[in-house]
């Protein structure tokens, strides 16, 4: 049998194989942790979450530190932007991101698109894992929403970044 999931323990690997199936580590879409449907209250568990999530080699997400490595539910995205701040103005403008992994990144318009009843998103980590924009700083960025005849547009950097298009139905 094929090693579906190449970087999870042995026994972790057996588990999922026999059916019996392992505890539930779930990431909800607003960014909250559960474990078997209750949810995490301690900030540290919380956090040190946020820090491990990664992608395994077969495109899985799962905590990673160190050799521990545990495959997780992704209700949306793993990794949530939690924060921006602007720098400069115009052409020479820079948006730098604050994600939910205690890391800080500038946003790569390229990869900013816009989900209907979800929100805004952008790709980090090279373009490796989507972020979701928690509320305030998707407002933020929203502020500067405007409209042409058939989209709906954000001006950074001095361009054009088209999020979506108008429905005409």
């Amino acid at each position: 049998m094929e090693n579906d999931y190449p970087e999870l323990p042995e026994y972790i690997q057996e588990l999922i194989r026999s059916g019996e199936g392992i505890e539930e580590i779930r990431l909800d879409g607003e960014g909250n942790w559960f474990h078997n449907g209750e949810p995490f209250t301690n900030e540290r568990i919380i956090d040190f979450f946020n820090r491990s999530v990664n992608l395994s080699r077969d495109g899985r997400f799962v905590l990673h530190y160190g050799e521990f490595v545990y495959p997780i539910v992704v209700e949306d995205t793993p990794v949530f932007v939690t924060g921006v701040v602007v720098e400069g103005f115009g052409p020479m403008e820079d948006i730098r991101l604050c994600l939910s992994t205690g890391d800080e990144e500038y946003l790569d318009t390229r990869t900013l698109y816009y989900r209907q009843e979800s929100g805004l998103y952008c790709y980090v980590r090279n373009g490796r894992m989507p972020a979701k924009f928690k509320r305030s700083p998707s407002y933020q960025l929203l502020e500067r929403l405007e409209e042409s005849d058939d989209t709906f547009y954000l001006i950074i950097r001095g361009e054009k970044i088209v999020l979506t298009e108008k429905r005409t139905d």
